[in-house]
Formats: structure tokens, sequence, C-alpha cells
């Protein structure tokens, strides 16, 4: 498991090391998640053909790393799951991701 100082940013090496040392899943719904908004638990599952407990413990994965937090998603006073947010960390994170994953489609247009 990886081990930074959860009080700084990271640096890009230490984004990447992240990056590369996470599940496809938790890419996967890295990507898809930004600080100010969330799809929640549901939707996230629906966009990853995965289910919602895969991503909720991919929600509960992040959080351990200290790369996001998890709210509660309510509609009105109904209870509608969870959602999952980024923190600076995570999205610094999130574009080691994304630069990963456009590293990877150049190695396969080849």
């Amino acid at each position: 498991m990886i081990v930074h100082d959860v009080r700084h940013a990271l640096s890009d090496e230490e984004a990447a090391d992240y990056a590369l040392a996470m599940s496809e899943l938790e890419r996967a719904v890295v990507v898809l998640c930004s600080k100010e908004r969330s799809l929640g638990y549901t939707r996230l599952a629906e966009k990853t053909g995965t289910t919602y407990s895969d991503v909720q413990s991919a929600g509960k994965s992040l959080k351990a790393k200290r790369l996001a937090h998890i709210s509660v998603a309510r509609h009105g006073n109904e209870f509608h799951g969870s959602a999952l947010f980024l923190n600076e960390r995570g999205f610094a994170v999130k574009e080691a991701v994304e630069a990963l994953i456009r590293i990877r489609a150049k190695r396969v247009g080849r």
C-alpha cells in the first residue's frame, strides 16, 4: 500500500503512484467523479458496468486513501444512496489516471 502524508497536496509523481496502484474500477470511478458533483453510486455502477456494491467498495477504498469523501445522496427527504466527491488529492490522481488512459490508448493505436 502506498503511504503519503495526507496533509499536503500530491506531487505528479505521487499521483501517478496512486493511479498505477488502483484497480481498473477505481480508475473508472475516479474519472467519473469531480470535486463539485457526483453521479451517485447507482449511476456510477451503471456507467462502469458493475454493481452498487462494487462501486461502494471502490468508494471506501478511495476514502481510505484520503482521495475522496462520501456523502449521503438525498432527493427531498428521501435517501437515495451515497455519492463520492474527490478532494484536491483525488483530483490530482484523476489527472494522473486520465494521463495513463491516454498513454495506453496511444500504445494500442500503434
